[in-house]
């Protein structure tokens, strides 16, 4: 079994850590099962990356996984907590940490035929010149695609409502 494996890309956040958790905490979890981050943030101002939410943000990344911590967003406000994950797009020559995918068995890599025939309900999306083609599951699992013909892939899965949605 892959290492990611564990960590299944829900709705309602990352394996056992759920939207809302406190960071230290869900850092510690992810740390556990797939080893140390390679990139961390710190607490830093929202607005030095972006349209993020809240008064100050974190940014925690093991490779090609992307975890988003805030004080205000969809989930709650008034204290620091995690509100969305990034699963994707490989940077090397392959995705790591390898593994993750839904409860469904949707991941980096599975096909739109795949994908549509898990969730038949799933909106695609051909894209625009600001985004390329994506998909919505529903309100709390999206991503984007190497194209829409059954054979294309998916190339990320996002979770939760991330910066500038």
């Amino acid at each position: 079994m892959a290492p990611g494996a564990e960590l299944v890309l829900r709705t309602n956040g990352l394996g056992d850590a759920a939207f809302g958790a406190e960071p230290d905490g869900v850092v510690a979890y992810v740390s556990a099962i797939i080893g140390a981050s390679t990139v961390d943030s710190g607490w830093i101002d929202p607005l030095s990356v972006g349209a993020c939410p809240g008064t100050e943000f974190r940014q925690v990344s093991w490779g090609d996984l992307v975890l988003q911590f805030s004080d205000v967003s969809s989930v709650t406000s008034g204290r620091r907590h995690f509100f969305s994950y990034q699963y994707g797009p490989a940077f090397g020559a392959a995705i790591a940490p390898a593994g993750l995918k839904t409860d469904s068995g949707i991941g980096v890599g599975s096909t739109v035929a795949e994908l549509t025939g898990t969730y038949p309900n799933v909106v695609i999306n051909p894209g625009t010149d600001l985004g390329g083609p994506n998909f919505l599951v529903n309100d709390g699992l999206a991503g984007f695609l190497t194209g829409i013909t059954p054979t294309d892939t998916v190339t990320s899965v996002l979770g939760g409502q991330g910066c500038g949605e």
